[in-house]
């Protein structure tokens, strides 16, 4: 028996919504552009995910002098439909 194929939290290139409640050390909402695919994603107790990416800005464009940052963030917050983290 094969095990069905999950789908990806996320994938290199998307933009990604976090809200404030649902990342660690971080004040505000942080939008990341993905840059680095994440490791062991497939794990069934995962609770956290180390994301990498360049902060996006409300408007779509990078952050000045934007270098690849992490977020350590909730991985309940990828799967919600909404993607935004608790309001």
């Amino acid at each position: 028996m094969t095990r069905p194929e999950r789908a990806s939290l996320v994938s290199v290139g998307q933009v990604v919504p976090i809200g404030e409640a649902d990342y660690c050390y971080g004040t505000g909402p942080l939008r990341l552009r993905i840059t680095e695919a994440p490791a062991g994603v497939d794990h069934p107790g995962l609770e956290w995910i180390e994301l990498t990416g360049v902060e996006i800005r409300p408007d779509g464009s990078e952050a000045r002098g934007s270098q690849p940052r992490t977020a350590l963030v909730r991985v309940a917050a990828l799967r919600s439909p909404t993607r935004g983290g608790r309001r």
